[in-house]
């Protein structure tokens, strides 16, 4: 069997952008058609003579522009009705003066303007993802007039140079009132900006775990930890969990026998499986964590999500839980804003790490959200968002009937569990063969793998896109020969 292999342009560039260029030639001549398999990772580096790292991002950047879909076991997939992306890395703006170039930003109205003429194409015919946990961006408003109100009220000085990994001091005090809505102590001294919750992953773990140290989360928790305990070299345990969250007593019993350091958690509307833990199960855990001078790290992302969920798990363990929050599902993931909430004496040692992760946390879009904080518009969004979940969850449920779905009613995403005689695998695959793009189990699972995939319906912001995925979706479910099945 011939490989396919890239030609290179000889005229340099980053050799990765090169191979996703040279994917997107083919799929656009003919050369790849939909369906047809990439050489593996290590036959492609070993043609080109570059290493498999490079190949390797070069795939990763094909599948972030729609053109290919990569299952692990399985090899990467050439995707049907593919649109590129690529043209559009080549419409940056040019910069103008600093502060005018932000009002003037800030004052645009609508989308900014596309060089690109096939943008809106690539919108409305590029693959249906429901892989990305993307809430919709946030109704036009007030976000611009926040901008052009710091555009034109700070100083370029304090927009531009460096502060304080502790952040500036009316900023903490935002973020200690947004702490302190969700019941936990509103001091500022005991809050740090983050680049983001992702961050404020990275640096807890930073300041608490050493290499080869145990932390424990749920059996099927947010992939990207498993990617932190990789990079950190520490090791990673799940315990099991039930509906109501993990089990108090398999949590004990991992506590007397393993010795872990910390626990990594997402009590309230978990990330795949949706469930908000109880107060009585909060309690409960929160008295094992005493008893075992174990170290909570609690992932807030989704709380703003279900306005009715009990207080964070750290208010019932308040000397030893890092709670984390952010924007990114919010607002914007592209703000990179988050916040970290701990015991004073933690303070000095997460500062310590955000300074040597990333020094501090942008000023501007740190001042952005104070401001939104302070005047309401925040928690305006939130609202707003808990409405258009549930009109989307409305469109999913309808058309996905019959099956075991965990959901809340004001979420982003679902929990699909699958029958039997369904190989999860096969119908990712499948999906992406027909344009959809799933999420399945065994990218959240440490240890067991349950039959099961994450659906997520904010990152399509057309109903109808909506709609015509999770009806694709439906049609494979219902199919007995995945292999060969085309629904479009």
């Amino acid at each position: 069997m011939t490989i396919w292999l890239p030609k290179l342009d000889e005229a340099g560039g980053p050799v990765y952008r090169q191979i996703a260029q040279a994917i997107r030639k083919a799929v656009k001549d003919g050369s790849l058609k939909p369906g047809d398999r990439l050489p593996t990772h290590r036959d492609l580096a070993y043609q080109l003579g570059v290493t498999v790292g490079t190949i390797t991002r070069s795939y990763r950047e094909a599948e972030r522009l729609g053109l290919v879909a990569g299952e692990v076991g399985r090899g990467t997939y050439v995707l049907d009705n593919i649109q590129s992306e690529l043209d559009m890395a080549a419409t940056a703006p040019i910069p103008m003066a600093f502060t005018n170039n932000l009002t003037q930003l800030a004052r645009s109205t609508g989308a900014a303007p596309s060089t690109n003429s096939q943008s809106n194409e690539t919108e409305d015919t590029g693959p249906i993802n429901f892989r990305m946990n993307c809430p919709l961006p946030p109704r036009e408003g007030s976000i611009r007039e926040t901008l052009i109100e710091v555009a034109t009220t700070m100083s370029t000085d304090d927009m531009v140079s460096y502060k304080s990994e502790y952040g500036v001091a009316h900023q903490r005090e935002a973020l200690a009132f947004s702490a302190g809505r969700l019941g936990l102590d509103d001091n500022p001294e005991r809050v740090l900006p983050t680049a983001g919750v992702q961050h404020g992953m990275t640096v807890s773990l930073l300041a608490t775990v050493r290499p080869g140290e145990l932390v424990l989360c749920e059996e099927l928790t947010y992939p990207n930890l498993r990617s932190l305990a990789n990079l950190l070299q520490f090791r990673l345990r799940g315990v099991a969990m039930d509906d109501d969250g993990i089990m108090p007593d398999a949590l004990e019993n991992m506590c007397r026998t393993q010795s872990p350091r910390a626990i990594y958690l997402m009590p309230t509307l978990h990330n795949p499986l949706c469930s908000t833990m109880s107060q009585k199960r909060r309690i409960e855990i929160a008295e094992i964590l005493r008893k075992y001078d174990l170290t909570l790290i609690e992932d807030g992302i989704y709380h703003f999500l279900d306005p009715d969920a009990p207080p964070p798990l750290s208010c019932f363990a308040p000397e030893r839980s890092i709670y984390l929050d952010g924007v990114s599902k919010s607002i914007g993931g592209g703000l990179r804003v988050g916040y970290i909430h701990a015991p004073g004496e933690m303070i000095g040692k997460l500062a310590s790490a955000i300074r040597s992760t990333c020094w501090m946390v942008s000023t501007i879009n740190l001042e952005l959200i104070t401001r939104m904080i302070m005047d309401g518009s925040l928690a305006q969004f939130e609202a707003w968002h808990r409405e258009e979940a549930a009109k989307r969850l409305a469109i999913v449920l309808g058309t996905l009937k019959g099956y075991d779905i965990r959901f809340h009613p004001t979420n982003y995403h679902i929990w699909l569990e699958l029958p039997e005689h369904i190989d999860t695998s096969e119908l990712v695959m499948d999906a992406a063969n027909n344009g959809v793009l799933l999420t399945a189990a065994q990218q959240f699972a440490v240890g067991h793998v349950p039959r099961g995939m994450r659906l997520c319906f904010g990152a399509e912001r057309s109903p109808e896109r909506l709609r015509r995925g999770v009806q694709i979706v439906d049609r494979l479910l219902q199919s007995s020969d995945f292999g060969n099945s085309v629904v479009m």
